[in-house]
């Protein structure tokens, strides 16, 4: 009898209770890889936003005040402190932040154009 028990036992772990918990197993850790990638975007994300505002920030307490107080702030300059911006953006990035933003919004340029742009939008209406 106890060999009968033993046997049953061996082939419902074997048949059954192994691979619920492989699967259960696989389960967790695509779980854990899944909340693992969306903190590492969100934190590559808030790095990015960071870094944009700061540059964006920057250009225009250094550049485009001085311009606004001279009254010599035309269009031209705004291409420049759009490319000061841009380039002071950039040069704070890292190659993870700049790849994760190229995949995840398909230009990285045209990201920091939108970003630049909402920052100084921002940064008008708290001056």
């Amino acid at each position: 009898m106890n060999d009968l028990v033993i046997t049953i036992i061996s082939g419902l772990v074997t048949v059954v209770i192994l691979p619920l918990l492989g699967a259960a197993c696989d389960a967790l850790i695509k779980l854990i890889k899944r909340k693992t990638q969306n903190e590492t975007a969100q934190k590559l994300y808030s790095d990015a936003v960071g870094i944009v505002y700061d540059a964006t920030k920057y250009v225009f307490q250094t550049y485009v005040d001085e311009l606004k107080k001279n009254g010599s702030f035309d269009v031209a300059a705004q291409r420049e402190a759009l490319l000061r911006a841009k380039e002071t953006a950039l040069l704070q990035m890292s190659d993870e932040i700049k790849s994760f933003i190229l995949g995840a919004f398909g230009s990285l340029d045209k990201w920091l154009e939108t970003k630049i742009e909402a920052t100084i939008n921002t940064l008008k209406t708290t001056n």
